[in-house]
């Protein structure tokens, strides 16, 4: 028999490595139920781990979605706004041509406005002078006549009214006879009667028929002596201090009394005359 020397001491073999491996074998299965042991107490405690870890997994993949939605989101609104953007540029460029097309019609309709009123002017005229007399005068028998009505700063005193028809080619009207007096009168505005006094200065209009070289002796541009006047009744009365030593004429109730005499400084209307073209 086998045997094993232990110290002093001859032990048989066999039993010994019985002994042995029992005892190893209770060792490791003591290992085996601490590590069960060990292992369930830690799967016990990762569970909830585990659980949090798969919540906040979740959590993440929603909040990683919602924030996908997001940014689509506003891409999407970027690109509409992008969109409404470019279609306002294009409201703004189709307004600005508009109102362009709409300036240009309108200096359009203002030019054909003022050359219809030119024409209808120019028909009116040839309609009154027959062609024979220039643009704002008007024929009456053989004479063409500007009344300064038309004319801008349409008042003057009668040197300055002189002056201005002799730049006309003309001359402060000359009433020759009753004839020329009574078309003037068809013609020129009337006046009430009773404003006379009032609208005197306004409304008088010069002629050419003076008394400055000798007082009370009237004398026309053409160097005329006055026969017989058409006076205003009451007329002439060379009133004031300064005297009234030009005439002008004033239509009011009779044609043949509208003549007054008044100071030459006055502003007033002046008509002139001069022949047929």
């Amino acid at each position: 028999m086998c045997t094993v020397k232990v110290g002093s001491r001859s032990l048989p073999l066999y039993p010994l490595v019985t002994v042995c491996l029992g005892v190893l074998n209770t060792i490791l299965m003591l290992t085996a139920i601490v590590i069960g042991i060990y292992c369930g107490n830690v799967s016990e405690l990762s569970v909830p781990d585990q659980l949090e870890a798969q919540v906040l997994f979740v959590e993440a993949k929603h909040i990683q979605t919602m924030q996908t939605e997001q940014i689509k989101v506003h891409e999407e609104a970027k690109q509409a706004l992008q969109k409404e953007i470019r279609a306002h540029e294009q409201l703004k460029l189709q307004f600005e041509q508009d109102k362009k097309l709409h300036d240009d019609l309108q200096n359009q309709l203002d030019i054909l406005t003022l050359e219809e009123a030119t024409l209808q002017a120019d028909k009116s005229n040839l309609q009154e002078s027959c062609g024979q007399c220039p643009p704002g005068w008007f024929l009456v028998n053989a004479s063409c006549y500007f009344h300064s009505k038309s004319a801008s700063g349409a008042f003057k005193n009668w040197h300055d009214s002189r002056a201005d028809c002799i730049a006309r080619g003309a001359s402060l009207t000359v009433i020759d006879n009753l004839e020329e007096q009574l078309n003037l009168f068809e013609y020129l505005p009337k006046l009430d009667p009773s404003m006379r006094r009032l609208w005197r200065k306004s409304r008088g209009i010069w002629i050419g028929l003076t008394d400055i070289q000798t007082e009370g002796s009237w004398v026309w541009l053409n160097n005329v002596t006055l026969d017989e006047g058409y006076w205003i009744s009451g007329e002439p009365n060379n009133n004031g201090l300064m005297g009234e030593n030009c005439v002008a004429l004033m239509n009011m109730k009779s044609p043949s009394a509208t003549w007054f005499d008044a100071g030459c400084n006055e502003d007033m209307e002046w008509l002139c005359e001069k022949e047929v073209n």
